[in-house]
C-alpha cells in the first residue's frame, strides 16, 4: 500500500500511478497540455510542474512534471508553491508568445495569474505537444504524421506538407489536440482532414452515416483479428436496438444467456 501527501492531505496510491493520476482521481486540477490517457506520458508542455519534498534535509525540493514521475510511498507532493507558479508562468508565458490567439492558453493564462507576456509574439496555432503525431502512431497506427525541425521550429504535419496517403480520416489528431488547432470539415457523409476527403460508410441496417470510414476500417481489420466488419457496420441505434431485443429475450425465456452471441 502506497501513502504520498499531496498538499498535505494523506492519500493512497496505486502502484505505478503518476502524481499527475493521483492528482486527477483525487480531485485536484494540475495545468496540462501534453497527456492523454491513451499514451504514455513525455512531459512535453512542462506545463504540469509540481514541487516534491526532499527527504534530504540538506538538499532543496525538486521541480518535476507530474505526469511522468511515479508516486513513491511516504512522497510530499505541493502543487502551488511560489516555486511552481514561476516557472509553470515562464513556460505559459513563452507559449502565449508562440500561439498568442489560443482561446485554451489565453484562459490558461488568466486562471494562473499570469499578467503580461513580455515576449515577441508569434503567429503560430500549434503547441507543439506532440499528441496528433502520438495518437497517430502509437493508437490508431495509421503513422499519417511526422514531426519535422527543432525547438520552435517543430512541425507536426503530414510528409511534405501534402494531404497524407496514409490517413485514414479517423480525425483522432484533431481530437485529442488542446488547442483545437487541426480543423475538421464533416457533412453527413464526409469527413475532411488534412485536405483530404473521406467517404463515411453507412449503417448496413438503417442507413445512418457513421463516424467511421472505409479507409479506417480496413486499417482496424489488419491490427486487430477479432473484429468483424458486420459489427463495424452498425450505428448506435441498431446496436442499442438489438442489445434491448436480445435482453428481452431473455426475459421472456426464448433464450438463454449462454446462448446469446452464439
Amino acid at each position: 500500500m502506497i501513502h504520498v501527501r499531496l498538499n498535505g492531505k494523506l492519500l493512497e496510491a496505486k502502484t505505478g500511478e503518476t502524481i499527475l493520476q493521483l492528482a486527477q482521481r483525487n480531485g485536484y486540477e494540475i495545468p496540462n497540455l501534453c497527456y492523454h490517457p491513451a499514451l504514455k506520458a513525455d512531459g512535453a508542455c512542462r506545463l504540469c510542474l509540481v514541487e516534491v519534498k526532499s527527504t534530504n534535509p540538506q538538499k532543496p525540493n525538486s521541480l518535476t512534471t507530474a505526469c511522468t514521475l511515479t508516486v513513491k510511498d511516504g512522497m510530499e507532493i505541493l502543487l502551488d508553491t511560489p516555486e511552481v507558479s514561476k516557472h509553470r508562468n515562464t513556460v505559459l508565458e513563452m507559449l502565449m508568445a508562440l500561439v498568442p490567439d489560443s482561446p485554451v492558453l489565453t484562459e490558461m493564462a488568466e486562471k494562473y495569474g499570469l499578467k503580461e507576456v513580455r515576449l515577441a509574439h508569434g503567429d503560430e496555432v500549434c503547441v507543439k505537444c506532440g499528441l496528433c503525431v502520438r495518437i497517430c502512431d502509437e493508437v490508431v497506427g495509421a503513422k499519417a504524421l511526422a514531426m519535422e525541425g527543432r525547438g520552435t521550429e517543430t512541425r507536426f504535419n503530414p510528409p511534405f506538407n501534402e494531404p497524407p496517403e496514409r490517413c485514414v480520416g479517423c480525425t483522432a489528431c484533431s481530437f485529442v489536440c488542446p488547442v483545437q488547432c487541426i480543423p475538421v470539415k464533416r457533412t453527413s457523409d464526409t469527413v475532411t482532414i488534412w485536405g483530404r476527403a473521406f467517404d463515411c460508410l453507412r449503417c448496413e441496417r438503417c442507413g445512418r452515416p457513421l463516424d467511421l470510414t472505409g479507409e479506417h476500417m480496413d486499417l482496424m481489420m489488419t491490427r486487430s483479428p477479432y473484429l468483424k466488419p458486420a459489427e463495424l457496420k452498425v450505428c448506435d441505434v441498431c446496436s442499442r436496438k438489438e442489445v434491448m431485443g436480445t435482453m428481452q429475450r431473455v426475459v421472456e425465456g426464448q433464450v438463454t444467456l449462454e446462448r446469446v452471441g452464439k
